[in-house]
């Protein structure tokens, strides 16, 4: 089973904006990630993401290169939701890009790989993606 991890990009301030979402830059560097993603032969069956504005836009810029603009939410991808709880009813989905945010996004990397959600072993810049 493959499954790729991603922060959404840079945001803008909440006091710039309350919905928070990407800035210039931060569509930048995922437009920049989908790319390099796509020149790489990579390809996805969906994208899922939380539904605050900054994933939802990062997601829609990964699905456009990686899987034709299939992008759909899912309840329990956002930053403080339970990492166990999202991969127990998520684990079979394969070849899966997941569009969250810190810290949710690298405690379910631990967990993945550690069954322990709080060791961190790798970190996620914004507009990085994880393979697993």
């Amino acid at each position: 089973m493959i499954v790729y991890l991603a922060r959404h990009g840079e945001a803008v301030s909440v006091e710039k904006n309350p919905e928070r979402p990407l800035s210039q830059e931060g569509k930048n560097e995922v437009e920049k990630m989908a790319f390099l993603l796509e020149t790489m032969g990579l390809k996805v069956n969906k994208v899922i993401h939380s539904g605050k504005k900054r994933a939802e836009e990062s997601a829609e810029i990964f699905s456009k290169k990686l899987c034709n603009g299939n992008t759909s939410v899912a309840k329990g991808l956002k930053p403080n939701d339970s990492v166990k709880e999202f991969w127990e009813k998520s684990k079979d989905e394969d070849n899966t890009m997941y569009v969250g945010h810190l810290p949710f996004m690298e405690k379910l990397a631990s967990f993945i790989l550690t069954d322990e959600e709080d060791r961190i072993p790798v970190k996620i810049k914004t507009g990085g993606v994880l393979c697993l």
